[in-house]
């Protein structure tokens, strides 16, 4: 794998690439720009030798890890991410970049993917300050309904996929249990952030029991392969009006409900939300039934829906600022905690606020506003 950005050359990219596209001879490479985040991102246009093109595209995208230390905590996820390409996205009809080369260091966790460029296909790539409508969210509901559809309700989900974790088991459980108060008392310290949780009313001791209440009740059947990261800055729209889904590296098995949720809430801003987020959900379940899944009844789905909305909450506020912009963040967060009060998101988890603020977990409460479907 390489380690620099010299190391990505035409020798490398050429014999990456030969053995599931044979012929192939790149000549030369120009890179045409590059990000760093958690992996390097380069979008590189190949010179290819006259007649060795193998039938790839003039420009492509390449994901690795340019870097001699490793960038996060958790090198799991790339595995997730490779083992996706090589293993699930061959299966899936859901709108998801074309792969032409995916290779794992078994040892390191060190790994390079080369996909499609989607600029190519005018993909646009909204934001949370994009000013998204429902309309817009829309073709997103169908596209995580052919995600999931697929493997709805097997029972065999663990052991076909021993590299996923689940909602109750891995490492992001374990840190939501285990370590996510230290994260958020970090955080904290960002003044913006406090004033966007509303800390008198969103107290970090709540905000901590409700995440291994949603852990179990993201744990219950009927469970499927989910995304696992469906913020819209994950997600691009086609000019046909279709949504499809970017990076991989946070798939799990878990309750579908949470992939839904967390492109909603994410996506819109509260009014848009509040007017839309039914039929988007409804959307959602006609999709899936379309595809000859049995979709759980209206108000199942509610109430699994209103249970979601601390995630969205826990995981903005954990995230450094460094990785997104302020203004982006308090967007995020305050969009996810007006979400949990609308939708009384800790009653639907069993998990009661008192005057005192004094926390307990007791027995989910019944769905509230449900409406028959239709």
């Amino acid at each position: 794998m390489p380690t620099r950005p010299e190391d990505v050359t035409a020798d490398w990219l050429t014999s990456f690439l030969a053995p599931r596209n044979p012929g192939v001879q790149i000549d030369d490479i120009a890179v045409l720009d590059s990000s760093q985040g958690a992996a390097t991102r380069l979008r590189v246009r190949p010179q290819y030798a006259p007649g060795r093109d193998a039938g790839l595209p003039p420009v492509l995208f390449v994901k690795t890890s340019l870097t001699r230390r490793m960038l996060v905590a958790d090198p799991h996820m790339y595995v997730t991410e490779v083992r996706f390409y090589e293993h699930l996205r061959p299966g899936l009809t859901c709108e998801t970049p074309q792969v032409y080369a995916w290779a794992l260091d078994e040892e390191t966790n060190r790994f390079a993917v080369v996909i499609e460029d989607l600029s190519l296909r005018s993909a646009t790539f909204p934001s949370a300050l994009s000013g998204l409508t429902a309309d817009d969210v829309e073709p997103l509901m169908r596209t995580i309904a052919r995600l999931h559809a697929p493997n709805w309700g097997r029972r065999d989900l663990e052991s076909s996929y021993p590299w996923l974790e689940t909602a109750t088991k891995g490492k992001a459980a374990t840190f939501w249990r285990d370590t996510a108060r230290e994260a958020f008392e970090i955080e904290l310290n960002d003044g913006y952030k406090s004033v966007a949780l509303d800390l008198e009313h969103h107290s970090l001791d709540l905000i901590l029991a409700a995440l291994p209440a949603l852990q179990l009740a993201n744990g219950e059947h009927p469970l499927t392969v989910l995304h696992g990261d469906t913020h819209i800055g994950n997600c691009y729209l086609l000019p046909d009006r279709t949504g499809g889904l970017l990076d991989w590296q946070l798939m799990r098995v878990a309750n579908w409900a949470n992939d839904v949720a967390y492109t909603i809430m994410t996506a819109l801003d509260v009014e848009q939300r509040r007017a839309g987020e039914r039929s988007l959900l409804e959307s959602y379940l006609d999709e899936l039934s379309s595809l000859g899944v049995d979709a759980p009844a209206w108000d199942e789905a509610w109430e699994r829906y209103r249970q979601q909305m601390p995630y969205g909450i826990a995981c903005w506020m954990v995230t450094p600022t460094a990785m997104y912009s302020e203004a982006l963040l308090d967007a995020l967060i305050r969009r996810c905690v007006v979400a949990a009060d609308d939708l009384d998101s800790y009653a639907a988890l069993g998990v009661q606020r008192s005057r005192s603020r004094r926390i307990t977990a007791g027995r989910r409460a019944p769905a509230s506003g449900s409406t028959a479907r239709g």
